[in-house]
């Protein structure tokens, strides 16, 4: 038996045969379209990936809710109250003010029941990032670590899960506070790509450009190439939001650089892909510290 419950959220970006095979549960996250609310699924429960995408193509304006407490505190007290400790692996705190009300509700359920261990982490991550985060300790827990031991390995290597990131246009992610303006600007250049990472703060950061598309698909698998660290011992995730065609792209060029090297491919989740617009790609990986890449 599991000494000890994994949770993330909707950006984990972690598909319903993952979510069986580790052993790992979620919180949806709600998001709007302002006539209709929805309830981030991994699976795509209410909504279609490519009809979520295709409407905001047409310009439909999606927005995420704050996550309430009653929200945390149903999830948690079901795995509390079937006797399992918790260990929960939140969104980037830059991305997200929702891990700070996880240490509130983390703080009453303690009172409520004192034997029960609630460990909230801030991951400094998102997508399939994160989701890596979550197996990698569920795999940790299933090999008898401790809810302690794994939460000490988490807080020391967090930094060392990577995200390269281009997007058709920074519009979304500046709309969504999620990039800073001047970056924004040199991203909707004619033609421009902007070549983003996640960085020490959790934070989006366009780091170059590239001219069209195929410039930063190349961008892209050169940079991952130099910044991957045991390519053998590890899954590369491409997330792509309802490109398929620029993901095979993409996954021919990292071939084509980190040889042998295992590739799995996934649509983005609702709560990063509205953030991030239509025709966005990523590259979830393990490599150098991001404090070597600002």
């Amino acid at each position: 038996m599991a000494s000890f419950d994994v949770i993330t959220d909707s950006t984990s970006d972690l598909t319903f045969d993952i979510r069986q095979q580790y052993s790992i549960d979620y919180l949806k996250i709600d998001f709007t379209d302002g006539n209709k609310d929805y309830a981030a699924s991994l699976d795509w429960d209410q909504i279609g990936a490519h009809d979520f995408y295709e409407s905001m193509r047409k310009g439909v304006r999606y927005k995420t809710y704050h996550v309430s407490e009653k929200k945390y505190d149903s999830l948690f007290r079901s795995h509390l109250s079937a006797g399992k400790d918790i260990l929960f692996l939140s969104c980037s705190s830059a991305l997200t003010n929702s891990v700070k009300t996880s240490y509130g509700v983390r703080d009453q359920l303690k009172k409520e029941f004192p034997d029960r261990k609630i460990i909230c982490i801030d991951s400094l991550n998102s997508g399939m990032s994160l989701g890596t985060m979550a197996i990698d300790v569920a795999k940790m827990r299933d090999q008898g670590k401790s809810i302690e031991e794994c939460e000490e390995w988490i807080e020391n290597n967090k930094l060392f899960y990577n995200s390269c990131i281009t997007v058709d246009t920074l519009t979304y992610l500046k709309d969504a506070g999620r990039v800073t303006g001047s970056s924004a600007f040199f991203g909707n250049l004619f033609a421009v790509k902007p070549i983003l990472i996640s960085d020490i703060k959790g934070q989006n950061l366009a780091v170059t450009k590239a001219k069209g598309r195929r410039s930063s698909i190349s961008a892209m698998a050169d940079r991952v190439a130099e910044y991957i660290v045991e390519p053998d011992k590890q899954t590369i995730w491409i997330g792509h939001a309802d490109c398929f065609f620029d993901a095979d792209e993409l996954e021919m060029e990292l071939r084509k650089k980190i040889p042998k090297s295992d590739i799995k491919k996934y649509v983005m989740g609702a709560i990063v892909g509205l953030s991030a617009g239509p025709g966005t790609l990523v590259v979830n990986y393990k490599g150098r510290s991001k404090s070597e890449q600002m």
